[in-house]
C-alpha cells in the first residue's frame, strides 16, 4: 500500500567504466591467464590495446600502484574497486618501459592519462599485452553485458550497486 521506503529503480546508483586503453574489448575469459580468466580478482573485461597509453576507466581515488607501474587500482566515491593490470607478468619487468603519470593517493576523473607504456620496448618480454580492467569488490553488485564496440573512454560495463 505505501511504497515510502521501496528505492525507486531510478534511483539506483550506477558506475560506468571506460575502457581504459584504445584496442579491442574482449571477455575477461579470454585473458590467457587463470588468475584473471577465472576471475579470481574479480569481474570486468580486458582489452587487446594498440597502443600504450593508459587512462581512468573511473573517478575516485588511486589506491594501487605497485613498484613496476603495470596496474593501477582506483576506488570510486561510490566504493567501487576498479584494477587496470597492463599486460600478463609485467610485474617481472619492475617498471621498465612503464611511465606513471599519477601515484597512490591522487584523485583522478575518469579519461585522465594515468600511464604510459612503452610497447615496442615490452612487447617481446611478456606473454601478452592484454589488459584486464577488473571490479575487485564486485560482491552483491552487478555488472551489465560488455560493450565490445567500445573505444577508449568509452562505456564497457556499468556497476549497479545493490544496497
Amino acid at each position: 500500500m505505501f511504497n515510502f521506503f521501496k528505492k525507486k529503480k531510478n534511483d539506483e546508483k550506477k558506475v560506468s567504466i571506460a575502457s581504459p586503453v584504445n584496442g579491442k574489448v574482449v571477455k575477461l575469459e579470454e585473458v590467457p591467464d587463470p588468475v584473471f580468466a577465472e576471475k579470481m580478482v574479480g569481474d570486468g573485461f580486458a582489452v587487446i590495446p594498440s597502443d600504450g597509453e593508459v587512462f581512468a576507466p573511473v573517478s575516485g581515488e588511486v589506491t594501487l600502484q605497485p613498484d613496476g607501474y603495470h596496474a593501477i587500482g582506483i576506488k570510486t566515491d561510490e566504493g567501487i574497486e576498479v584494477l587496470v593490470h597492463f599486460g600478463l607478468e609485467t610485474v617481472e619487468l619492475k617498471g621498465d618501459g612503464f611511465t606513471p603519470h599519477i601515484k597512490v593517493g591522487d584523485r583522478v576523473n575518469k579519461g585522465d592519462k594515468v600511464l604510459s607504456v612503452d610497447i615496442e620496448k615490452i612487447k617481446d618480454k611478456v606473454p601478452s599485452l592484454i589488459t584486464p580492467c577488473i571490479v575487485a569488490n564486485l560482491e552483491a553488485n552487478t555488472l551489465s553485458e560488455i560493450n565490445f564496440d567500445a573505444n577508449c573512454g568509452d562505456e564497457v560495463q556499468t556497476v549497479t550497486i545493490v544496497e
